[in-house]
Order: C-alpha cells, then sequence, then structure tokens
C-alpha cells in the first residue's frame, strides 16, 4: 500500500515512523529540508521537499498512485487544501489533521464535500484521554478501548500486594472481579500469561475490564482509594485546554488555568467565565502555592516544553496532588516518568499514530475481517485489536479450547450483540462479534492470523 504523509512535524513523523515499521511504502511531504534529511536518515521513506498543498508537488509524489493521503501539518488549511486536491488527482482515501475547534464544529460537511475518510485531532484526543484517567492514580497506567467499552490498566507489583507469588487461576472469582490479566512484564521480558503465571515482585500488570469492574479490583488489592474530583488546575492554554475545559465543566469539576500569555489568558476568560485564569509562569512555585496547589484533586501540565511539564508535575505531586498527568512528547522521557511514579503521561502524537495505523490496517485488510480499532500497551511491545468477525473467519462457533493459536495469542474478549465477555475456553465467536486479541506479534491484520 503507498501512503503518502504531508507535513514532517511530530504528528507527521510518529506516523511514518509507525506506518513504515509495518511495512507500507511511505512518501513524506515536507517543506524543510534539514527535518526532512533526517526523517529520510532514520526511517525507510521517500521524500519530497515542497509544499502539499501544491499541484506539481503532489504530482511528483505521485499522488495519482497513491492510496491513502495523511495530511498532518500545523496548518489545517493547508491539510483541507492537500486532501481535496488529492481526491481530485484520483487518491480514494485521504486522512486531515485538522485542530481548529471553529473547523471541528463543521466537520461533518468537511467530510462529505472534501471527501474526507478520517479526521484526526491529536489535540481533541489528548483531551478525552485526559478526562478518560481521571478515575486512576499516578501510579495506574490507563488506556480506553473499543469504542469506550473497556479499560486497560497497567499497574506495578510493589511489596506488600496481595499479587506476589500468586498464579492467575488462584486468585479467585471474587478478587478478580470479571477482570482479565493480559500481559505481563518481568524485568525487560514481555509475555502473555495463563493460569499458571506466577505474579512476582515488581512485575508490570496489563489488566482489562470496564471501568467499574477494574476501578472494584485496584480498590481490592490496595492500588486504589475511591475518590471524587472536585478541583483540576492546569498549566498551559494551549488547544488541548480549549478541548478540555468544556469537558471537565460538563462533569462539574473546578477549573483553575495558569498560562504566560495574556491574550490567550484574555481568550479563556471571554470563552470559559466559568474558570479561574491567572496570567503567570506556571513553572513558579509559589504562584503554584498561592493558588492553592495543595487543594487541587488534579493537576495537569500541558506547556510546549517536556522538561518543565515533568518537573512541575513531579513538584504537584510532591505537594501532595493526588494525580498528576504531563504532557510528553518525546518517548525517551518515559523512563524518568516511570522512576518517579507518573504513568499516565499523555503523548498526543502517540495517540494519533495508533488512530491512523488501526484505519490503515483496516483498509489493507482484503479478506473482510477488519480491524475496528488498535493500541499498543507495555511500551508498544503488545498490540491490542479489535477485530469484525467476517464470514471468512475460520473459527465460527468452535470453542477457544480446541483453535491452536499461535505462541503469545490471547483471545481477551468477545462482543456479541453489544455484550462483552472474557473469552473462556467454552467461549465462540459468531458472524458479527468483535473480538479483542491480545498479541507480543506486531503487524496482525486479519481475525484468521491468530491462528498456527
Amino acid at each position: 500500500m503507498k501512503i503518502i504523509i504531508v507535513g514532517d512535524g511530530k504528528v507527521g513523523f510518529a506516523i511514518a515512523k509507525q506506518l513504515s515499521k509495518e511495512g507500507y511504502d511511505i512518501t513524506i511531504i515536507e517543506n524543510k529540508p534539514q527535518v526532512l534529511n533526517l526523517t529520510m536518515n532514520l526511517l525507510d521513506v521517500v521524500g519530497i521537499q515542497g509544499n502539499g498543498a501544491n499541484y506539481d508537488v503532489l504530482k511528483e509524489a505521485q499522488v495519482d498512485q497513491a492510496d491513502l493521503i495523511i495530511a498532518a501539518t500545523s496548518s489545517d488549511e493547508i491539510n483541507i487544501i492537500s486532501c481535496l486536491m488529492a481526491k481530485k488527482m484520483g487518491v480514494g482515501n485521504t486522512i486531515a489533521r485538522i485542530r481548529n475547534p471553529e473547523y471541528v464544529k463543521g466537520l461533518r460537511m468537511l467530510k462529505e464535500d472534501l471527501g474526507l475518510s478520517l479526521q484526526i485531532n491529536p489535540e481533541q484526543t489528548a483531551a478525552i484521554e485526559i478526562v478518560r484517567s481521571l478515575s486512576f492514580s499516578n501510579f495506574i497506567k490507563t488506556s480506553s478501548f473499543a469504542k469506550g467499552r473497556l479499560e486497560l490498566a497497567e499497574i506495578k507489583v510493589l511489596e506488600n500486594s496481595p499479587l506476589i507469588g500468586k498464579k492467575i487461576s488462584k486468585l479467585g472469582d471474587a478478587l478478580k472481579s470479571q477482570i482479565q490479566f493480559v500481559a505481563i512484564q518481568h524485568g525487560k521480558e514481555v509475555s502473555i500469561p495463563n493460569g499458571d503465571t506466577e505474579i512476582r515482585l515488581h512485575d508490570k500488570v496489563t489488566l482489562t475490564g470496564s471501568t467499574k469492574q477494574l476501578e472494584k479490583f485496584l480498590c481490592t488489592i490496595g492500588v486504589l482509594q475511591q475518590r471524587s474530583v472536585h478541583e483540576v488546575m492546569i498549566v498551559g492554554g494551549g488547544k488541548i485546554t480549549f478541548y478540555l475545559v468544556p469537558m471537565l465543566l460538563e462533569l462539574g469539576i473546578g477549573v483553575k488555568v495558569i498560562e504566560m500569555k495574556r491574550d490567550r489568558c484574555l481568550e479563556l476568560v471571554e470563552k470559559f467565565p466559568e474558570i479561574t485564569v491567572i496570567h503567570g509562569d506556571g513553572t513558579d512555585h509559589e504562584l503554584l502555592l498561592s493558588e492553592s496547589l495543595r487543594d487541587m484533586d488534579v493537576f495537569i501540565a500541558l506547556t510546549d516544553n517536556d522538561e518543565e511539564n515533568v518537573i512541575i508535575s513531579m513538584y504537584a505531586s510532591n505537594q501532595g496532588v493526588g494525580k498528576v498527568i504531563p504532557k510528553v512528547n518525546r518517548v525517551s522521557l518515559g523512563f524518568l516518568l516511570e522512576k518517579l511514579g507518573i504513568e499516565n503521561a499523555i503523548t498526543p502524537k502517540n495517540l494519533t499514530a495508533n488512530q491512523i495505523v488501526s484505519y490503515v490496517r483496516a483498509m489493507q485488510n482484503t479478506l473482510g475481517s477488519n480491524v475496528e480499532s488498535l493500541i499498543k500497551i507495555v511500551d508498544d511491545q503488545v498490540e491490542v485489536l479489535e477485530f469484525r468477525v467476517r464470514s471468512n473467519c475460520k473459527f465460527i462457533g468452535i470453542p477457544l479450547k480446541d483453535l491452536n493459536l499461535k505462541e503469545g495469542i490471547l483471545i481477551s474478549y468477545i462482543t456479541h450483540r453489544g455484550v462483552s465477555r472474557i473469552g473462556v475456553g467454552s467461549s465462540r465467536v459468531a458472524l458479527g462479534d468483535t473480538v479483542i486479541i491480545v498479541s507480543t506479534q506486531q503487524g496482525l491484520r486479519d481475525i484468521n492470523d491468530v491462528l498456527a
């Protein structure tokens, strides 16, 4: 499959890196030669220097032979024009990054009139992820999946945990509360557990279930304490904040925003008169304390500087804030966050890349068993995929215990007529079901790929 990516910024590079890794034919269009050259040295891609909204540049990139164009520049207007021109030049599928809330409101019309297959908005996606994770503590890394029906939670097994030395099969139904163990990381080794897997000290354990089921389990083992969120402090008044604030207000949560740029403060006050906006430096510890940092339930760092976000989040955590969420674009800072006990960092570019990869795999799938959704867990070493069961599925009606699955494959959940249940030995899939697969093998594109 030939894919053209317009824009080689943080989002474009993340998408290109993931799709290139999966073997797709990638061409990148980028105005800045130094940026383009660096990417070409790092990834197996073709580079075209120029403006992705220019007809001649698109023609040079052989857009008429492409299966998909992804316009991911920092300019909504360029992205829209690029997709429109590519559509006119014969591209069947177009994806545009559209960030402006004013444009997002007219998204339905844009998609119909411009022929957009998919709209991506890293900032809005990040805001949704932040709201979804508010129920969990700093020490629990969570992700939503399967259109919000299920949550994935990653915890570290610490001293005095009741899980230490226990085989999964021996935990008991009362303790497990309908949650499932889907991945265990011991040191650098990652595996899909079974009933005989024993949980050890310092293991990283990934669980899945509904939000309520996970909360019940985590409370039972002493990892989570039930608490409600009343007030949130946000440092940084960028686009994520503009998407996040109305979501928080709708939940009845008080919001305080600290922003350095005066004009942006005025914009926030005008748009959201219900919130408190402070014109000041969010990295100033004295300012944070004077604005009642210690009374906050959640602290969210959304500046454009990764290091600042990590440092002030660490400070907020040390001051007793129950949950801190930094925005971090550089994956290399992950080791630092882990050491600090901050598991819920938000990386908008990675959220978007996962969204794109899921879409591309569904396009690629010629056998009919589409990838409905995709998420990567355990530092991108494990994939969780949702497949739709089509007529070509080779194991319709066959009990899972009778299947010869590849190593590193777990059929986790089966959703039948809207009801999701954990996959057990006697479970069977039916036509039209959705099936959640957990795999240490990368790049599954069809549901039948799980069979040995």
